[in-house]
C-alpha cells in the first residue's frame, strides 16, 4: 500500500556508493498521470546522457520522439545503465516502455515500484526478483516512532505517561513507515507532554483532514483510491460500513456485493464470481490487507482487514458521496438522510425516534447491525431494503424475525450467529428475490415449507448447534427438490456435522 516506503527504499539504493562502479549511467523517472510514453523516454534519455538533452527543445514536434527513442536505443545497447521507474500502476505502462527499449544484455537493470503484485509478476515472471515490502512489526514502529520524536531511541516504557498514549497513536498507523514518521515529526515540534498527545490521539481524524503538516499521509494514500477503477472504488467504500479492525469474511463479501448489484454476469461468469475477483483485485492493488488462512489450509485467503488510515479514507468519501452512514457513539445526526447503506454500531444507544429521523429509510439498500437488537431497527419505510445482514447480533429472537418477510426486495440475508434464532417464519415466502440465505450459528433444526417458493435463491448456509436435518425435518423439501433444480439449486448437506451448503452450479 502507500506509505509503505518503496519510493524512500529504491533511491537509497539508487544513491548507494556502491553501486557507483557498477554502473556508468543511471536513470530514476516516477511515472506521471496520465502516462505520456513520449515524456518517459526523453525523461530517460536526459537523465542517462545530459550531454544530448538539448534535443528537448527541438522544434520539430513530430521527430522529436522518434530521435530520442533512436538515441536512447542506442546508448542502451553500449553502456551499462540502472533505471529506476518509480510508481508504475499497470501492465499496459510497463509494456509500452519496455517494447520501446532495446533488449539490455549488458547488465544493465531496471528495477520497478509498484502497488500492485500483478504488475510485479508481469514485470518479472521470477518470484526471486520480486521485494514486497510489510508493515513495520510493533518493536520496529516504536523505535521509529521514538527516533523521530525524541531524536533519539529511547525506552518510552520508563515513561508511562507517554507510552500508553504513543500505542494508540502506533495502532491507528498500524506499522505504516510514512504515517510514523509524519506523526512522530509533528510531535517532536509539540511538547513532551499527556495532554498533547491525548490531544491528538482524540481528533486524529480531523488533523489528517485539516493539519497540512499530517496531510501529506492521506494525499499519499488517497493516490491508491483515485487510481482504482469505478467498479473498485465503490466495493472499496462498501467496507466503511465495518468497524474498526474488523474481520471481514470473503464469503460475506462477495454475496453483499453481488446482492447490491455491485457485479454482473459477464463472459460465462456468474456474479458471485465477478464478485470474487474484484475481492482479489482489491487485495493485489493493497488497498486491503488479506488474512491467511493457518498453514495447510487450503482456503488461502479467507477473510481481509482494512488499515485504520485506510479506513478513514473510506469512511470520508462514503460519507462525501451519501454512500454509507454509520449509526455510532457522537455520530451527528445527517441532514441529507440520502444514504444508501446504513449500519448500526455496538455502542449506539439511541431510541426509535432518533432512528426515524437520522436518514431516510425508503432509501436504505442495506442495513447492518453490529451489537444489540432493537425491534425497531426492522422499518415498514424499508421497501427497498436488498440486504439485511444481522450476523453475530445480539437479542434477536423468533417474534422479531417475522416482520422480515416485509422486506420484499431482499436479496441477502444473514442470522449468522444469532443464537436466540429457533425457526424461521412462514413469512420467509415473500422473499421472491431472495439470493442469499446464512442462518450457521443458530439454533433452527428445520426449513419451513415456504423455501420452495424462493425461485432465486442460490445459497444457503447453516450449521452450529444442532446441523439441520432436511430430510427428517421436512420431507417436503427433498420432494419437492426437482423443482428447485430448475433454477439451478444444488444441495449437498452432511446432517449433524453442522454443514448444508447450496450453491448454483455454472
Amino acid at each position: 500500500m502507500g506509505g509503505l516506503g518503496k519510493t524512500t527504499l529504491v533511491k537509497e539504493v539508487y544513491q548507494s556508493q556502491e553501486l557507483s562502479g557498477l554502473f556508468e549511467k543511471r536513470a530514476c523517472i516516477t511515472i506521471m498521470r496520465p502516462f505520456v510514453l513520449e515524456e518517459v523516454l526523453e525523461s530517460l534519455f536526459m537523465q542517462l546522457d545530459a550531454e544530448s538533452s538539448n534535443m528537448k527543445g527541438s522544434n520539430d514536434f513530430g521527430s522529436g520522439p522518434r530521435n530520442v527513442k533512436e538515441e536512447l536505443g542506442k546508448l542502451l545497447e553500449r553502456k551499462r545503465c540502472l533505471i529506476v521507474l518509480d510508481d508504475l500502476s499497470s501492465a499496459a505502462e510497463w509494456d509500452t516502455i519496455i517494447q520501446s527499449l532495446p533488449k539490455m544484455e549488458n547488465a544493465s537493470k531496471i528495477v520497478i515500484t509498484t502497488r500492485e503484485e500483478n504488475i510485479a509478476k508481469c514485470c518479472s515472471p521470477k518470484q526471486e526478483d520480486i521485494y514486497k515490502l510489510e508493515v513495520l512489526e510493533n518493536r520496529d514502529a516504536l523505535d521509529l516512532f521514538t527516533r523521530k520524536v525524541f531524536k533519539e531511541a529511547i525506552d518510552l516504557n520508563e515513561h508511562p505517561a507517554l507510552i500508553e498514549e504513543a500505542r494508540t497513536i502506533l495502532k491507528k498507523c498500524s506499522g505504516l513507515p510514512l504515517a510514523i514518521v509524519t506523526i512522530g515529526g509533528f510531535l517532536a515540534k509539540q511538547p513532551k507532554t499527556l495532554m498533547e498527545w491525548r490531544k491528538l490521539n482524540e481528533h486524529i481524524s480531523a488533523e489528517l483532514e485539516m493539519n497540512p503538516e499530517l496531510g501529506i499521509i492521506k494525499t499519499i494514500l488517497m493516490k491508491s483510491y483515485d487510481g482504482l477503477p469505478y467498479h473498485l472504488k465503490s466495493c472499496f467504500l462498501y467496507l466503511s460500513v465495518f468497524p474498526e479492525d474488523y474481520s471481514i469474511t470473503r464469503r460475506r463479501l462477495v454475496h453483499r456485493w453481488s446482492a447490491e448489484g455491485y457485479s454482473s454476469e459477464v463472459r460465462g461468469k456468474s456474479t458471485g464470481e465477478v464478485a470474487d475477483s474484484y475481492f482479489m483485485e482489491l487485495i493485489d492493488r493493497s488497498m486491503i490487507l488479506p488474512i491467511k488462512e493457518p498453514t495447510g489450509s487450503r482456503k488461502g485467503i479467507s477473510s481481509c482487514k482494512l488499515h485504520d488510515l485506510m479506513r478513514e479514507i473510506s469512511i470520508s468519501k462514503a460519507i462525501e458521496e451519501n454512500l454509507v452512514f454509520r449509526m455510532e457513539e457522537g455520530c451527528s445526526i445527517n441532514t441529507q438522510g440520502t444514504m444508501r447503506h446504513l449500519a448500526i454500531s455496538s455502542n449506539w444507544e439511541g431510541d426509535q425516534s432518533e432512528f426515524d429521523s437520522t436518514v431516510d429509510l425508503s432509501r436504505i439498500r442495506s442495513l447492518t447491525v453490529f451489537g444489540k437488537w432493537k425491534p425497531f431497527y426492522i422499518s415498514d419505510k424499508m421497501r427497498l431494503l436488498r440486504v439485511l445482514d444481522l450476523e453475530s447480533t445480539k437479542g434477536l429472537v423468533d417474534p422479531h424475525a417475522k416482520s422480515i418477510g416485509k422486506l420484499v426486495h431482499l436479496k441477502y440475508l444473514s442470522l449468522r450467529r444469532c443464537q436466540d434464532i429457533f425457526h424461521l417464519p412462514d413469512s420467509l415466502g415473500n422473499l421472491k428475490q431472495l439470493q442469499t440465505l446464512d442462518i450457521t450459528g443458530t439454533r433452527i433444526i428445520k426449513l419451513p415449507q415456504a423455501i420452495i417458493k424462493l425461485r432465486k435463491l442460490q445459497y444457503i448456509r447453516t450449521g452450529g448447534y444442532y446441523g439441520i436435518r432436511v430430510a427428517e425435518s421436512y420431507n417436503g423439501f427433498v420432494e419437492d427438490l426437482p423443482k428447485l433444480m430448475r433454477n439451478k439449486l444444488c444441495v449437498w448437506t452432511c446432517a449433524f456435522v453442522g454443514l448444508l451448503f447450496v450453491k448454483l452450479q455454472p
